[in-house]
């Protein structure tokens, strides 16, 4: 009964929202649960993306149930398997920080950072450059009739975590709907988030996983 009634809690069909977190924590929901909380979160699948683009790992919905959430999570924020690498949704992007090889590295950061923004934060004319050898990179981008450009630093092919900073008070700076969040998978990857303070506690309320706002230096560097 526990079970149900924070399912019931989760969807609007009972008052104490704490029910529906207690249940989660106590239990292991299966793999349509989970998707299920988050669509009810507002994470839309792209179109052409189905359940099986997300059930992709080798032990199934299993691997999902034994890691409830952490592992949807991270999933939603990665693509399709093939070309043309399509996102499975626009609301958060799972970034392994090493990225960087050559010119465009930044270019794909950028839009994938505006990507989750819905429109908050539009970089257009976004250029970069990428000389490792050299020990040079830059990007360069217009947001809101602002030009900038940013030297970043080169350590081999990770990327410079200084530049989610640098968005981050882009947020403050145009004061937008939402800010960055930072949720931390254990790995060299991490899951970048946007929303607002109220979506956010939704969303920890409802899954139990530890996402923060995005505070990159003490977290990726």
């Amino acid at each position: 009964m526990g079970l149900i009634a924070g399912l019931l809690g989760l969807f609007g069909c009972n008052s104490n929202p704490n029910s529906k977190t207690q249940s989660l924590k106590n239990s292991k929901p299966t793999f349509e649960q989970q998707l299920e909380t988050f669509k009810q979160l507002g994470f839309v699948l792209n179109p052409g993306i189905d359940t099986s683009d997300i059930n992709r790992w080798s032990g199934g919905h299993k691997e999902f149930e034994e890691q409830p959430f952490h592992l949807m999570y991270q999933t939603l924020g990665q693509t399709i398997e093939s070309e043309p690498w399509t996102p499975l949704t626009n609301k958060v992007w799972d970034f392994d920080l090493e990225a960087i090889e050559d010119h465009g590295a930044y270019v794909d950061i950028m839009k994938n950072i505006s990507r989750i923004t819905n429109g908050d934060l539009s970089f257009e004319n976004i250029k970069d450059y990428v000389e490792i050898d050299e020990g040079k990179a830059w990007v360069s981008f217009t947001c809101k009739g602002d030009n900038y450009k940013w030297d970043l630093k080169v350590d081999n092919d990770w990327a410079d975590g200084d530049l989610f900073d640098r968005v981050q008070a882009l947020t403050d700076k145009y004061k937008t709907n939402g800010k960055f969040t930072f949720f931390n998978t254990g790995g060299q990857d991490f899951v970048l988030g946007y929303c607002t303070s109220e979506e956010l506690e939704k969303l920890r309320q409802a899954t139990g996983l530890e996402i923060v706002w995005l505070k990159a230096k003490g977290q990726i560097y």
